[in-house]
């Protein structure tokens, strides 16, 4: 996936950005596994992968480099990189390509939920730990979509903070003052490309 930004997507233009499908690149996000596909040695291998038994909605975007599958259940996802043979093909055996310390950790976590998807037919909860900064991330959006439809900063506080205490405690100024570090973090995550230690 040759893209500058990090990500391609599978979907049209025309696609709601809910419903798109983004595929982050590997260097990107280190939870991407890479794997290789080799064809099932008989019909019926129970080492055997095949997408179609797959329970959940998959995407496969196919690109020079090879295929990228998205597997989604809900917020939850997993992603790999197919780097030799495909998954189209019917029933897999598959390599996974793991080297080196950095980010090997994420990976083995994606591991262990292809495999839990593969023994369960679903991607366990269990194995998707809450991100603590989730919350914070998701003001910063908010602030950054309500700077950039022109509301003002108190607008953006009513929004995130709820009308009757802005109305009490705006003079004291905290609000604002939160507003104003929300739009700092959301340049600095959003146009200062800091959105990728998001992926990490």
């Amino acid at each position: 996936m040759p893209h500058l930004g990090g990500c391609d997507f599978a979907d049209t233009l025309s696609s709601p950005a809910s419903a798109s499908s983004v595929f982050w690149r590997g260097d990107c996000h280190t939870n991407v596994l890479p794997v290789e596909a080799f064809p099932a040695g008989f019909v019926g291998d129970a080492d055997s992968f095949d997408l179609l038994n797959v329970p959940h909605p998959v995407t496969v975007l196919r690109s020079l480099d090879g295929e990228h599958v998205l597997i989604c259940d809900g917020p939850r996802s997993l992603r790999l990189d197919v780097i030799a043979g495909s998954l189209l093909s019917g029933p897999v055996r598959l390599g996974y390509c793991l080297s080196g310390f950095a980010g090997v950790e994420a990976k083995v976590m994606t591991l262990r939920r292809l495999l839990a998807l593969e023994r369960l037919g679903r991607l366990p909860s269990a194995l998707f730990h809450p991100e603590r900064k989730a919350r914070r991330w998701g003001m910063v959006l908010q602030a950054y979509d309500g700077m950039r439809a022109g509301a003002s900063q108190r607008e953006i506080a009513t929004i995130l903070y709820g009308e009757e205490r802005v109305r009490a405690d705006w003079e004291a100024g905290y609000l604002r003052t939160r507003v104003q570090r929300l739009i700092r973090a959301a340049d600095e995550m959003i146009v200062g490309g800091g959105y990728r230690v998001l992926l990490q």
